[in-house]
């Protein structure tokens, strides 16, 4: 039988000017309880003291408490301040040049403490038990590079490799990990392209500008592959997305989402879409924040 806090996910949640990242957090482990079973304990939340503080306020500490009782306090790194802009999208329809701080996810292995760990972004909303399948498999790391929009038609070009002649990207939305020497090495590695981004930026021609962790978490797994494309284990199921230009109308249930796509040929416009029973990683931010309280009235 294994141990409660063997097991657990860890996700990082750093606030910028407008986006709420650790509301985002809180739902989501909320969402994890509910359809992962899994208790307060076995989820871990790394965090900044301005980002608390405000969670404090608007979320309070009890409620906190109950969603994730683990929650690691560290400095936002500032040295990405000024570099580290990014465009952030609530639909087409707004577009803002904001701060993406959640740039230290290279060290969850050293901050998890589990044996196993499913690392997290925050706006992957859990809408199903599938993740369950990952706990005791073969498998000490695995990460996806299979993903698929929610639009089916639609396709955004440059999301398949990390640049139009590099390797293949793997997005570091969901990443399943051991504690163990080669997953170790592996972040090493991670964070040896992070602190190195200029130099990787021009080995392997990835887009200038901001940092993004499945930059680095490509690289270190093509590194630690011995150069081999795609060497880390994919996960055993796609990463199903909605982008920036999508929106989230309303929340049917914990599991039932209906959405708006953002229509091929038609900027601006949208067609309806409900998703249910299976995970979504939601990319328009402001889109979570806005139905949070919706779905935290079906968690009750």
């Amino acid at each position: 039988m294994k141990q409660e806090n063997s097991r657990g996910i860890i996700m990082f949640a750093h606030n910028n000017v407008e986006l709420d990242y650790f509301s985002m957090a809180y739902v989501n482990a909320l969402l994890i309880q509910n359809h992962l079973g899994l208790t307060n304990k076995q989820i871990t939340v790394v965090t900044d003291p301005h980002s608390l503080e405000h969670g404090k306020k608007t979320i309070g500490i009890r409620k906190i408490h109950k969603a994730f009782k683990n929650i690691i306090v560290v400095e936002k790194d500032l040295k990405f301040k000024q570099s580290n802009i990014r465009s952030f999208k609530d639909t087409s329809h707004t577009v803002k040049q904001l701060q993406f701080y959640n740039v230290n996810r290279c060290d969850a292995y050293d901050l998890s403490p589990y044996e196993e760990t499913i690392l997290l972004d925050v706006d992957y909303l859990i809408l199903s038990n599938k993740l369950n399948e990952l706990w005791g498999h073969n498998n000490e790391l695995m990460m996806n590079w299979e993903w698929q929009d929610i639009n089916f038609e639609r396709r955004f070009e440059g999301l398949d490799r990390i640049s139009s002649t590099g390797i293949s990207m793997y997005w570091a939305t969901v990443v399943y990990f051991k504690k163990t020497p080669y997953v170790e090495t592996f972040f090493n590695f991670v964070k040896h392209v992070k602190n190195n981004k200029e130099f990787y930026k021009d080995l392997y021609k990835f887009p200038p500008g901001m940092y993004r962790n499945d930059y680095s978490f490509s690289i270190a797994a093509h590194m630690l592959g011995g150069f081999v494309d795609k060497s880390v284990t994919q996960l055993p199921f796609k990463l199903y997305k909605t982008f920036d230009t999508d929106d989230v109308w309303k929340a049917l249930g914990t599991n039932d989402l209906l959405l708006y796509l953002e229509k091929i040929r038609s900027p601006g416009d949208f067609i309806t879409c409900r998703w249910k029973d299976v995970d979504l990683h939601v990319m328009n931010k402001w889109a979570i924040n806005r139905v949070s309280e919706q779905m935290l009235g079906h968690l009750k």
